[in-house]
């Protein structure tokens, strides 16, 4: 009609498609920028940290939208705990490889037109195949099982740590491992950037090591989160009890061994001292709900003598401390064979010292930091908090002693290179130094915790 005003008709998505574009989306970012950032750090000493640093970022920015994955084998990890349908994993695992590839070219013309080469996962010549994809396997396991722990818990996922824990994961998995394997430890990684420099040798390890990682990152996620999955339902009430039962001594196992193995290859490295605090970090968010995240036999004696746990339990704790140490030791030194890693002593009076008052910094700081809830109600800095000790403790005195500070990580990895004659101070040291701490600890913990305890001891009864 006459003096009608003509408007243009507005074009929306359907919401179908609106619902799938965004998640992909930020898949396909996320990735791209964790492909660039290893291409342009070819030359790099600094480039385990500027990856995993970008990877924090992206997934602190994409976690909200797509779960931020950025890696095909967490995405299977995902989709096998039923927190991801099938068809939208695939199509994450689409946008992923298809960000590596751009990535790649990208890296690949800007790096060239400054006559500098453009950096890619390979596998050393040194080390072969099969020393490779243990690595890939390993790692990308660790990468996957705490981005389910700390990003696909129901009840944790309000924290503000997951994605610190997972870019430190992958920074210290790069640094004790990226001279074996390259550390892809994402099939995406391990496609995308090879195939662009016609580099087509070893995208199969990129894809059978990361995959079975995240496999089995889904099956011990299911194992020791059985309140995610209502295991009554599975299987019989007593392997259900005993499911629960086990969880925190196979996580307790888990993160000792890659605290140790990390300790152990990367000790040549000027970063390694900090990727020891930075797997540490990792592995005390990633367990904290499950096990409170000991890993050390002097911290279990520190909270043992704080009246926190059974003597029947801590037993438990060391044993399971101490056997994933010794497979550490034992990965590590089929690995690198006399070149792997362990602590040693340069002064006893001196070791013993730093060894103790170390150790006591480090079961302090877990028994006024660590008390973490499997209500979502953790504090979002005790993982940070335990991490930087050690790694103030080995930047300190990692000539003195070696930086221990654990008798489960000094036992193993001297045991593996025949040198015994430092073990004693390895157990004397640390425990010494954990029962202080226990001490200190009853004299300096906050009110609330009088409180706390207080309660408790009413509610069973105790007048």
């Amino acid at each position: 009609m006459a003096g009608e005003e003509k408007t243009a008709p507005e074009f929306s998505l359907p919401p179908w498609l609106l619902t799938m574009a965004r998640p992909l989306a930020m898949e396909f970012i996320g990735t791209f920028f964790l492909c660039l950032t290893i291409a342009m750090n070819a030359d790099s000493s600094l480039a385990p940290l500027g990856v995993g640093g970008v990877l924090i970022a992206m997934v602190f920015m994409g976690g909200k939208v797509s779960g931020a994955h950025y890696n095909p084998a967490v995405t299977l990890a995902v989709a096998l705990c039923g927190k991801i349908d099938w068809v939208k994993a695939g199509f994450y695992v689409i946008a992923q490889v298809a960000a590596s590839f751009v990535a790649g070219i990208v890296g690949a013309i800007v790096a060239g037109s400054l006559g500098r080469p453009a950096g890619y996962p390979t596998v050393s010549a040194t080390s072969g195949p099969f020393s490779a994809l243990l690595c890939e396997f390993l790692f990308t396991f660790i990468l996957a099982k705490v981005v389910l722990n700390v990003a696909g818990h129901s009840k944790r996922e309000n924290n503000s740590f997951f994605g610190l824990a997972i870019g430190l994961t992958v920074f210290a998995g790069a640094v004790a491992v990226g001279g074996v394997s390259g550390a892809a430890l994402n099939p995406a990684v391990g496609t995308g950037l090879p195939m662009v420099q016609g580099d087509f040798s070893y995208f199969w390890i990129y894809w059978i090591g990361p995959g079975l990682g995240g496999a089995t990152a889904a099956l011990l996620f299911w194992a020791t989160n059985g309140d995610e999955f209502a295991l009554e339902y599975y299987m019989p009430a007593m392997a259900t009890k005993l499911v629960k039962d086990i969880s925190p001594y196979l996580m307790e196992g888990i993160g000792t061994f890659f605290l140790t193995m990390v300790a152990s290859m990367s000790s040549s490295q000027p970063l390694g001292p900090l990727a020891v605090g930075a797997i540490l970090i990792a592995m005390v968010f990633m367990s904290g709900h499950v096990s409170g995240s000991h890993f050390n036999p002097a911290v279990t004696a520190a909270v043992y003598s704080n009246k926190a746990m059974e003597l029947k339990t801590a037993s438990f704790y060391v044993l399971s401390q101490l056997i994933g140490a010794l497979l550490a030791g034992m990965v590590s030194y089929f690995l690198a064979g006399y070149d792997m890693g362990y602590p040693t002593v340069s002064s006893i009076p001196a070791a013993i010292l730093m060894e103790m008052l170390f150790t006591f910094a480090l079961a302090i700081t877990v028994l006024h930091t660590g008390k973490p809830s499997d209500e979502g109600t953790e504090n979002s800095y005790y993982g940070l908090a335990i991490g930087m000790t050690v790694f103030a403790g080995i930047t300190a005195c990692g000539d003195i002693s070696g930086g221990a500070f654990n008798p489960a990580l000094g036992t193993a990895l001297p045991l593996f290179r025949g040198e015994f004659i430092y073990l004693w101070i390895y157990w004397l040291a640390p425990l010494v130094g954990g029962v202080a701490a226990a001490g200190v600890y009853a004299i300096t913990k906050p009110d609330e915790v009088y409180i706390d305890l207080e309660a408790e001891r009413k509610s069973k009864g105790g007048e």
